[in-house]
This record gives C-alpha cells, sequence and structure tokens, in this order.
C-alpha cells in the first residue's frame, strides 16, 4: 500500500513539474505515465512470484534440483578420490617392485625351474678295482667276458676246474646233471688266495641245466664278499628268462655278505645290450 501510495505522489509531482513548463498533460497522457510504473511494479511482483516457486520452501526443504546436483558432485567426487586412491596406490607398487629386466625374467625362471626340477639319480660310478670273472665250455661266455673287461678296465680271471669237462657235448651236460643234482662243488685251477683289493666283481657263467654251473657256487664261497658289489652275467642257447631267473638265485645264495645286483642275460654278439647293462650300472671307465 505505501509502495501505490508514494508512486501517486511521484507522479503528481512529475505532473505538476510539466504543467508549469507550458505543457498539458491529458489524462490520456497521465494513463502513459503512470502505467510504465505500474507495469514495472508489476512486473517486479511477477518476478517474486516466479523466483519463489524457484526457490526452496521457507521450511528448509531442498528441491529436487538441488538433491539431483548434490548427488552428481558427490559421485563424481567419489569417483576422482577412487581413481586418485587407485593411481596411488598403483604408483606406490610400482615403486616398491619395479618391473624386472629381461635377464632378471630369465635368471628368475632359471631358478624357479631348478628349484621344482626333480632330483635325476646318475649312476655312481663304481671306484677302486673290478675283477672280471667267468666259466666258460664253449667260449661265447669266454667273449662276453673279454668284452666287458676292456668296457670296465678291469682285471680278468677264468675259471678252470682242476678236473677238465669232458669235450663232447653229450658227456659234459652229464657230469653238469650230476653235479647239480648233487649240489657238489667241483675245484678251481689256479684259485687266488685273496681278491680283496677288489670291489667290484662281474661274474659270468652259461646256462647248465637251468641254472648256474655248480663251479660259480665254489669261486663265490672261496672268499668273503662283505663290501663287495656283485653283477653276474650269463647268456644261452634258449636265452630263458626262468632258467636265468633260477641262475640269480643260486648266485644270491653263494655269495655271502656281497650286494648281488641285477644280472645281465644277453647272447655275446650283442654288445648294445651289454653297453647299456654296464653304463646304467656306473661299470664302464
Amino acid at each position: 500500500m505505501l509502495k501505490k501510495i508514494i508512486t501517486l505522489f511521484l507522479g503528481a509531482v512529475l505532473a505538476l513539474s510539466l504543467s508549469a513548463c507550458g505543457t498539458d498533460v491529458s489524462k490520456t497522457t497521465q494513463i502513459e505515465i503512470f502505467r510504465p510504473v505500474t507495469s514495472a511494479y508489476d512486473t517486479t511482483a511477477e518476478a517474486s512470484e516466479t523466483s519463489s516457486e524457484q526457490l526452496p520452501e521457507a521450511s528448509g526443504q531442498t528441491t529436487i534440483s538441488e538433491i539431483a546436483e548434490t548427488t552428481e558432485i558427490t559421485e563424481t567426487e567419489q569417483t576422482t578420490v577412487l581413481e586418485t586412491s587407485v593411481t596411488a596406490e598403483t604408483t606406490e607398487i610400482i615403486e616398491t617392485k619395479p618391473p624386472l629386466s629381461e635377464t632378471e625374467i630369465l635368471t628368475e625362471a632359471s631358478t624357479q625351474t631348478t628349484e621344482e626340477a626333480p632330483a635325476v639319480t646318475e649312476p655312481e660310478e663304481q671306484s677302486g678295482k673290478t675283477l672280471v670273472a667267468y666259466f666258460s665250455w664253449s667260449g661265447n661266455t669266454r667273449e662276453m667276458a673279454e668284452y666287458i673287461a676292456k668296457q670296465t678296465d678291469g682285471d680278468i680271471f677264468e675259471i678252470i676246474p682242476k678236473t677238465p669237462y669232458p669235450e663232447n657235448y653229450t658227456e659234459c651236460t652229464e657230469v653238469a646233471l650230476a653235479e647239480r643234482d648233487g649240489n657238489m662243488r667241483p675245484e678251481i685251477k689256479d684259485l687266488p688266495d685273496d681278491i680283496s683289493e677288489y670291489d667290484t666283481l662281474i661274474i659270468g657263467y652259461p646256462i647248465w641245466w637251468h641254472t648256474a654251473p655248480m663251479i660259480i657256487g665254489t669261486f663265490l664261497e672261496s672268499y668273503d664278499l662283505t663290501g663287495v658289489e656283485v653283477y653276474p652275467f650269463t647268456q644261452s642257447a634258449s636265452m630263458d628268462e626262468e632258467q636265468f631267473e633260477n641262475s640269480m638265485d643260486f648266485v644270491r645264495s653263494c655269495s655271502g655278505n656281497g650286494k648281488v645286483h641285477d644280472g645281465l642275460f644277453a647272447s655275446a654278439s650283442n654288445t648294445s645290450a651289454i653297453d647299456s647293462y654296464l653304463s646304467e650300472n656306473g661299470l664302464i671307465r
């Protein structure tokens, strides 16, 4: 109300001023003069009303627009904080543990491979001296023994009975059968008194009547073989595995405290099998 009185008063003063200057002011003019003022007031009021709809209510409640803006800012800030945090952690990790060079990667891989790889057990090479002792009637076992002695750099001794076996095959088999059935121990010609200088004994023989000749028992039982490594080798016309195992049982029973290893069962001409056996047992020198 006060604003309207002031407005009317200002309008009257303006009219009087114009009249004093000789200017006629009609009602129409007055209306036109006052209309802008009234319009200005109305415009201000409308603007005030419009603004009041956009501002938060007097009760202190937040508008939807402000909530949206606040949420957007908060999410943005949180994203920035997370990115900064991740960047900081990444930087810290990089600074703490720099990337490995190609040389370091290869070295580390080699170390891991060495640590994880299972240990391969190589056969221990026999130390000390080796004696190759053998009995041969037809000459086949002699051929094997001479080859083995050469490969192992061992001394060689031929087991020869004091009473020679018959040269006739049939007669020889009859004598051999009698010795086996009687579990006899034929005497050996020029048998060494002592073989303690040898820690490896490679002993060879043919298969006679499904086992080793009894003269092999004579040789083995003549010595204390404690601590001696014993390696049998044999051959036969039939190459029957069961007969070979029978001969191995006989050798074990006659070797006392000697350590009898798995034997070699191969023909005299099969040098590859002989080499493989000697190599696997660390006997090649």
